[in-house]
């Protein structure tokens, strides 16, 4: 009788786990596999939130399929989506996030990354992007040359060597650095032009605030400096320079050394970058035939690219941001807590001394 009543109980058991799994999944068809998400500024309550889905092929005249709602929540809003999209919206599969400018500068990015970041279904190498105007229409808009959306988005962030200049920032990047006292965040930043996109600038975040950008060249400087040891093909155009007009340098290999006195009430750091690269192309009246003349060419390269650090740095000195992680070699000889006032503090009066030592190590084709 016992085996009896432990028999229908753990058949029982057995039909309502079936039953109560069965009811959770649903199939492919009945989900819509969100590919990106991005988000507009509509007012101090509101956002507006648009998902790029990827279609099945031969199921809808459109590649990629694109809804936008407004609301003050994000779950409220992917469930508003849910019903406009007829279908469940599940993050599995989302690669990019877009927030527009005017969204950044509001303070409100944070909020949502972390949000998303707390998700188990999001990964942490989806990508963080800052586009200059509407999100919505960057996500709804034709491009003849690159129709699915998806995979055009996911290519554009995919980290290249040519495009190192850009930190490319994932969803753990973003929050690494927003947690960190020592580190500013730095985000990629989008522009339509045209029937395409382009990453014109690096947006830069003082705390949960986009407050600047920097250029795609000032952001290579900058990954030279956090230490990037491959960095992408470097075009020189020479100031005040009667002999040297522009070079153009490729396959860069970058060591970069920062030693502080860790003072942090009179701090100074000296930066020495030791770069190799090959020349491919000059315009100026050296004889680069002679070895002579290239060593003086590359002076002129070591001054040039001093100037442009230290005007880099200046700026960043201005804004008492530091994405480098300057304030790193005096936080670890610092005894006690450091916090992101110490960090603009040090910055603010921080006296640097930088020194170039590029060596041009093989030749190209030059004219």
């Amino acid at each position: 009788m016992k085996k009896s009543i432990l028999f229908i109980f753990v058949s029982g058991f057995a039909l309502m786990a079936g039953c109560t799994e069965s009811e959770q999944r649903a199939s492919v068809e009945e989900l819509s596999l969100v590919s990106s998400i991005g988000f507009d500024l509509v007012d101090n309550q509101e956002m507006r939130m648009t998902v790029g889905i990827p279609q099945p092929a031969g199921e809808s005249p459109v590649l990629t399929e694109a809804y936008s709602i407004n609301t003050e929540m994000v779950q409220e809003g992917l469930v508003k989506l849910s019903s406009k999209a007829d279908k469940m919206i599940v993050l599995n599969q989302l690669r990019t996030f877009l927030f527009s400018e005017a969204f950044a500068k509001s303070g409100k990015v944070t909020g949502v990354v972390e949000h998303f970041y707390r998700d188990s279904t999001v990964g942490n190498k989806v990508r963080i992007v800052i586009v200059k105007d509407q999100v919505e229409d960057v996500l709804k808009a034709d491009y003849p040359e690159n129709q699915h959306m998806d995979a055009y988005l996911n290519e554009l962030f995919e980290p290249k060597l040519h495009t190192s200049f850009s930190p490319f920032t994932s969803i753990h990047d973003y929050i690494n650095t927003q947690t960190s006292p020592v580190y500013h965040t730095m985000v990629p930043y989008l522009e339509k032009k045209g029937d395409s996109l382009e990453v014109t600038k690096v947006a830069l975040f003082n705390s949960e605030r986009m407050v600047d950008t920097i250029t795609t060249e000032q952001s290579l400087l900058v990954q030279a400096l956090v230490g990037l040891k491959k960095l992408s093909p470097l075009a020189v155009k020479f100031k005040d320079n009667e002999k040297d007009n522009q070079l153009f340098l490729e396959q860069i290999e970058n060591r970069a050394k920062i030693k502080s006195n860790k003072n942090i009430e009179s701090p100074k750091v000296n930066i020495d970058l030791n770069i190799k690269a090959v020349l491919v192309e000059y315009k100026g009246n050296r004889d680069l035939s002679k070895i002579g003349e290239y060593k003086k060419l590359e002076k002129e390269i070591n001054k040039h690219l001093e100037k442009e650090i230290e005007d880099i740095l200046k700026k960043l000195q201005e804004l008492e941001l530091d994405p480098v992680g300057l304030s790193e070699s005096f936080r670890m000889h610092y005894k006690g807590k450091w916090t992101e006032e110490m960090t603009q503090k040090v910055i603010a009066s921080l006296d640097y001394e930088v020194n170039v030592n590029m060596k041009v190590v093989n030749t190209g084709t030059l004219r």
